[in-house]
């Protein structure tokens, strides 16, 4: 019996499939093809729409972008101009927080040749298995037994004072949201 209800729904299925096909000739057939090439050609059109949408959007979002950055970076440089005007490190505001912190020292060694020629560079070398590089600790170590010479090849970066600020935001009345952004402009990095 289920055999039987299963080629019983097969034959409908063709039957149904065979009244929704249309008679085709050479003349239905290129009037077919004609009507896929004009589907085909609003198809295109409609791509070509959205694109230049998109396009025009996306030169929007970077003008509107570039030109809110700029009123926050000059905004920033003159907080940070306050904040140095200021003995404080940390100012906190009811809309966020300004700060200045100061970096650490850095050694780096910039001329490798010029360090392998230094006398006693052999004690600031450590040796990784198959090679040997500068041993950063060691080096450190150098620049303060000495008073703060560094050894030939190596450059001392001072540390720098870096401004930096923190937004509040308040969002559903209570909440606050809060997001810190170090300052692109003057003399941070």
């Amino acid at each position: 019996m289920s055999a039987h209800f299963m080629e019983e729904l097969l034959r409908e299925a063709e039957e149904r499939e065979a009244k929704e096909r249309v008679d085709v000739d050479r003349l239905r057939a290129d009037q077919m093809l004609a009507a896929i090439a004009e589907l085909e050609r609003q198809m295109n059109d409609v791509l070509e729409l959205v694109n230049a949408e998109v396009a025009l959007l996306e030169e929007y979002r970077t003008k509107e972008l570039s030109r809110l950055d700029k009123k926050l970076s000059w905004l920033a440089f003159n907080l940070e101009g306050f904040m140095r005007s200021t003995t404080e490190e940390t100012l906190r505001l009811p809309h966020g927080v300004l700060k200045l912190r100061k970096t650490r020292d850095r050694i780096v060694v910039a001329s490798m040749e010029k360090f392998l020629k230094h006398p006693g560079y052999q004690t600031m070398m450590r040796r990784i298995p198959e090679r040997f590089e500068p041993d950063m600790e060691a080096i450190w170590t150098y620049h303060s037994r000495t008073g703060g010479s560094v050894p030939d090849g190596c450059l001392f970066i001072p540390a720098e004072v870096k401004f930096s600020y923190t937004t509040t935001e308040a969002t559903n009345g209570t909440d606050t949201d809060e997001t810190e952004r170090q300052a692109q402009a003057g003399t941070s990095a």
